[in-house]
């Protein structure tokens, strides 16, 4: 997607609903030791997990805010460590939505919501001590120095910056899929109670299915020679596969449908797209592998610079 802004774990954050400020901090930790009439002594013991506070303004022109909201809360409560990273495929490391905070600025004469603002800690979450998580990685070779002529022909794209790249719009991709999924639940929902109002939404939810199946990048991934990696490749590959043959189908059942059976068809393209959902999170663990391993290399290659 053009306006990505940062994908965490599954969660895609968007340019026009999320970009407000964006912090970052970094902390050593130092035990101090009192002394009788001289200045304490201080001891490095190690370094605090880095910090992510993400500032936003949540509006009902371009949103809504309640549902943006309610996406991070449940990332909060699973408690679940999940990758952080950009939109430019830079892989910042795996965090924990540590604190969400929300004040409500705008309400209609009904007390709906309209805006509000919200903030997100998230925090670094290294794993086993003995086996931490990669570190993040700030990607080289992804922006243009400021002095830079216009004619200055553009350094070729690395390897593992376009891998990096790929995973983030597999992640975004796989986002959009679970979104197409639950538009569909919404829409038999409404069968239920409105045949012909969910009927007059049979295209736009058919569009959206086929529009959430070419977003998956259904190629293979190039895979790093590190163990694990060409398996991993090869399992994003035939998952993603598989989401979209079953989003296409069910696009394909929604296709002509009338009032007469309507009641049939939307089960059924319901039960795919749920289906694709199932293996786009099936595909998320071995995502993860790879842009682990990608951030592992740009290390190296980094401190070997």
């Amino acid at each position: 997607m053009a306006n990505l802004y940062a994908v965490l774990g599954q969660t895609e954050l968007e340019i026009v609903t999320w970009l407000s400020g964006l912090d970052m901090s970094w902390s050593a930790s130092y035990a101090e030791q009192a002394l009788i009439g001289h200045k304490a002594l201080l001891q490095h013991t190690g370094f605090g997990p880095t910090e992510v506070r993400l500032r936003v303004l949540l509006h009902a022109q371009w949103c809504q805010p309640a549902e943006e909201l309610a996406r991070l809360k449940r990332l909060l409560e699973a408690a679940e460590p999940v990758a952080f990273v950009l939109g430019s495929g830079e892989y910042r490391g795996t965090f924990v939505v540590a604190e969400l905070q929300a004040v409500t600025t705008q309400t209609d004469g009904a007390g709906v919501l309209i805006a509000l603002e919200a903030d997100a800690t998230l925090r670094e979450y290294i794993g086993d001590p003995a086996q931490p998580n990669p570190p993040g990685v700030i990607a080289q070779g992804l922006r243009i120095p400021v002095a830079a002529r216009a004619d200055t022909p553009a350094a070729p794209a690395s390897p593992l910056s376009a891998l990096a790249r790929q995973v983030s719009a597999a992640l975004a991709a796989g986002a959009r899929v679970a979104q197409a999924a639950s538009g569909l639940r919404s829409l038999a929902a409404l069968a239920q109670r409105n045949p012909l109002a969910a009927l007059a939404q049979v295209p736009q939810q058919a569009q959206r299915l086929n529009a959430a199946a070419a977003a998956l990048p259904t190629a293979v991934l190039p895979a790093l020679p590190r163990p694990g990696g060409l398996e991993a490749a090869a399992q994003v590959a035939r998952s993603l596969g598989a989401a979209q043959q079953a989003l296409h189908a069910a696009a394909q059942r929604l296709q002509g449908a009338q009032a007469a059976d309507l009641g049939a068809r939307l089960p059924q393209a319901l039960a795919l797209a749920q289906g694709a959902q199932a293996h786009t999170e099936a595909a998320a663990a071995p995502l993860a592998l790879l842009a682990a391993q990608a951030s592992a290399r740009l290390d190296d290659a980094g401190s070997t610079a």
